[in-house]
């Protein structure tokens, strides 16, 4: 993400994300714990794995743990937010009925035993007994996003908990994957807008005021 970024504050586990007014266009994403999103300027469109709103200034929006979402600008002048979650490590698994729900949490059981970021979705499709195309739709049908993405979106996750654990910046992104500290900050950017550098800092030094 170019231009604008968000600013994060930490204060009592809990992440503050502050953006404002701008086009925002967030990739699809989830965090691991509930969020709540206040619309302080402007429109957006929440897009959902199976729908989507528009939202406006006043607006408060509760997007649960572990759900796959973005916004996105609905006018040039953009919009301007303030999201609060609280932290919680591992989203609490939701119900898994339907056999595409079933199909879609096997093959992020596999994904979670792999080192870095190769998918491959031709080997998973083979493990899960499924040809890659279905496994591509069923995945994108019911999460709301493809499955690499969701694979960065994991390992992200991953390199959230070293941080705040005080991992340098280096050692987050070798020992989830990454390429390098670039690639862990690029998909860091793209995903909520602002650097690892900056997480780090808001969890080394969060805010002591109530």
């Amino acid at each position: 993400m170019r231009g604008p970024r968000t600013t994060l504050s930490v204060r009592q586990r809990i992440e503050t994300i502050t953006g404002e007014r701008s086009a925002w266009r967030f990739r699809p994403h989830y965090h691991a714990g509930d969020e709540v999103v206040r619309i302080t300027a402007g429109r957006a469109r929440l897009r959902l794995p199976q729908t989507s709103r528009d939202v406006q200034a006043g607006d408060t929006v509760i997007v649960r743990a572990g759900t796959i979402h973005r916004f996105e600008p609905v006018d040039p002048e953009g919009w301007a937010f303030t999201s609060d979650f609280i932290i919680q490590e591992t989203p609490d698994p939701k119900p898994v009925t339907r056999v595409d729900e079933r199909l879609v949490a096997r093959a992020i059981e596999l994904l979670t035993r792999r080192e870095g970021l190769r998918s491959d979705p031709e080997s998973l499709a083979k493990a899960l007994h499924v040809s890659g195309g279905h496994l591509a739709r069923t995945f994108q049908r019911v999460t709301g996003t493809g499955l690499h993405n969701f694979h960065v979106l994991m390992v992200l996750q991953k390199a959230k908990v070293l941080l705040r654990d005080g991992a340098p910046l280096a050692a987050a992104a070798f020992d989830t994957g990454f390429y390098d500290q670039a690639h862990l900050t690029r998909e860091f950017v793209r995903t909520y807008g602002f650097t690892p550098r900056a997480f780090k800092l808001a969890w080394s030094y969060p805010s002591k005021t109530a």
